[in-house]
């Protein structure tokens, strides 16, 4: 570098310290995020967090809705949590996070033979799992609390994560059985008398109330759809797209909860051992979830599959009814009794060991779950900033990686903390920016840096998870 050069970034460096010297410190009316009236449509894992971390950094007008009149008890497998448990940390939910995880230890991965050759039994790889986290940097910075010292990295129930999410929210927060029909946005001005509204847009809820069925219309200034897959905010939004069958049937199975045999189906010394199987065309896992005194077991197979299953089934006890695709064009039905039997006629084709058709035989309820693969989406919120997306609803991702809760969760983190550094005092960012402050002049720019930051990192594991679906399956 130059003289000539260093002269010139010394005027640059002075220019901007003026600037930022005459810039007026903030109204204090104006030292805070806006009043915003949000609803969060969804009352999952995503739209629970959403709702938290927005309360978090500073909204209090926060509605989550779900068209299900109960937080669902019983409901879904459980997942691993790791980045996910980091922002529980955040949240000021490390206790609850702490008492019902199931740390996770190890992971085994080995390979099954089903004509008994030489690789039946393999040891592929085992895995130390807070080794790897103590001696990476990254990962340790990232997934060792600050509160108490100790790894982020453990098992949940679906269940009680939602049940601890909901719990950390005022009961006013949460308005259940209202089904959300439609989404659109409009300026907020009502007509030439409404100066109030001018330059402003809003977002339409339409709801469908039970049991009358009724349905009525609210305004909000901002909508957050984090009502999954086929959400209807998505829908309405940015339109249908449909996604791609992947060719793979995944059956989950889980043991019921506090069923004192069913925690016998695995040694106690493997509970916090994630254990793989490979086969040739076909990939089971056995896990553990939960804290002290109430483990669940989990199971997990994967086989190559023409007939198109639904992506999003519910979890039911055996007798229930869940979609199938019949040759993947026509719906037919397929109840949890069926997705057993066809979990244990898989696990005795591909002459996976005894351990896991042990966990399988004591599942209480299974579900089918289709793979099916969806492409990044262009944006995830609309022009207007009074729409936008989180969770499944803006990255569908094969369970391959078992990372949809966690990339769910740093969604719900990472908007709530961009909107927070919303100041409507007519400055914006780029001003702010040079005064060196980190806040945003609209709701629409904190969004676009919402999705400028989370894009990258979810669209990257939607791809990965195609990879390992091929390893899994071979499709």
């Amino acid at each position: 570098m130059g003289c000539r050069d260093v002269v010139a970034g010394s005027t640059r460096r002075r220019a901007r310290v003026l600037a930022a010297a005459s810039i007026k410190p903030l109204d204090p009316k104006y030292d805070r995020p806006p009043d915003l009236k949000i609803a969060v449509v969804g009352a999952g894992p995503c739209g629970l967090a959403t709702a938290l971390a927005l309360r978090h950094h500073g909204f209090g007008d926060v509605t989550v809705f779900d068209r299900f009149p109960e937080i669902r008890p019983a409901l879904g497998a459980a997942f691993n949590l790791n980045g996910g448990a980091a922002v529980l940390d955040k949240l000021g939910l490390l206790p609850e996070f702490r008492a019902m995880n199931n740390p996770m230890r190890l992971v085994r991965s080995r390979r099954v033979d089903a004509s008994g050759g030489p690789l039946d039994r393999l040891e592929i790889m085992t895995v130390d799992v807070p080794k790897i986290i103590a001696d990476d940097p990254v990962a340790r910075d990232a997934l060792v609390s600050a509160t108490d010292g100790e790894p982020l990295c453990g098992t949940v129930m679906r269940a009680d994560l939602l049940r601890a999410l909901a719990d950390a929210l005022p009961p006013e927060s949460l308005m259940l059985g209202r089904e959300v029909t439609g989404c659109v946005t409009r300026p907020a001005s009502n007509g030439p008398g409404d100066t109030a509204g001018a330059g402003r847009s809003v977002a339409a809820l339409t709801f469908r109330d039970y049991p009358d069925g009724k349905e009525t219309t609210e305004f909000f200034d901002l909508v957050v759809g984090a009502d999954g897959i086929r959400g209807v905010v998505r829908e309405s939004t940015f339109g249908k797209s449909p996604p791609k069958y992947g060719g793979i049937r995944i059956i989950f199975g889980c043991t019921a909860e506090g069923d004192p045999e069913a925690v016998n189906a695995r040694p106690e010394s493997e509970h916090g051992e994630a254990h793989q199987w490979f086969g040739d065309g076909c990939y089971a896992l056995v896990y553990t979830a939960g804290g002290e005194g109430f483990k669940q077991h989990n199971v997990a197979v994967c086989i190559a599959d023409e007939t198109e299953t639904d992506e999003n089934a519910e979890w039911r006890v055996n007798g229930g009814g869940s979609r199938r695709r019949s040759g993947g064009t026509s719906k037919g039905k397929s109840d949890p009794a069926a997705a057993r039997a066809a979990c244990m006629e898989a696990l005795e084709r591909y002459a996976m060991p005894r351990d896991v058709v042990a966990v399988a035989e004591r599942c209480e309820r299974f579900f089918d779950v289709g793979v099916h693969y969806h492409d990044p989406m262009a944006t995830w919120s609309d022009p207007r900033g009074c729409v936008t997306l989180a969770g499944d609803s803006a990255h569908a991702m094969p369970p391959f990686l078992g990372q949809g809760a966690n990339q769910s969760l740093q969604d719900a983190w990472t908007l709530g903390e961009k909107l927070g550094k919303v100041r409507l005092a007519g400055r914006g960012a780029a001003v702010d920016a040079i005064a060196g402050v980190d806040y945003y002049g609209t709701v629409a720019e904190a969004l676009a840096e919402y999705e400028e930051t989370r894009k990258g990192p979810t669209s990257a594991i939607m791809l990965s998870s195609r990879v390992i679906g091929f390893v899994e399956t071979g499709r």
